[in-house]
């Protein structure tokens, strides 16, 4: 089956319909502009612990923190846990503001192949 019309579905562990995947791309999309606009503000991310590496980023919506923790980063927002992806906005500005402090695969994205 080609990439190009499935989607992995991370909760369930099963492909579904090209709309599902369309859908999951205007909503990474839209994750990775909103880390860009974090990235334009260098304030909002507030580094609370070295190790293991802990941030406090400061988002439009209220202050979430970002964890290292098992080679990965976690977010406490809603979005991280909600869709199953393991992937938010929060995490993803962590993981370019402190890119020489982590671990090449911190994070885990939605379209790559299980381990």
């Amino acid at each position: 089956m080609p990439v190009s019309a499935v989607h992995w579905h991370a909760k369930s562990q099963h492909f579904q319909t090209e709309a599902d995947l369309v859908m999951l791309q205007s909503h990474l999309h839209s994750l990775i502009a909103k880390a860009h606009r974090y990235q334009a503000e260098p304030e909002r991310f507030e580094l609370i612990a070295e190790e293991p590496l802990r941030v406090t980023v400061h988002g439009a919506n209220g202050d979430h923190d970002v964890l290292l923790q098992g080679g990965r980063l976690h977010c406490d927002c809603d979005g991280f846990a909600h869709r199953g992806e393991r992937i938010c906005a929060h995490v993803l500005g962590v993981e370019h503001h402190y890119r020489d402090r982590l671990p090449p695969d911190a994070v885990t994205w939605p379209f790559a192949a299980p381990a």
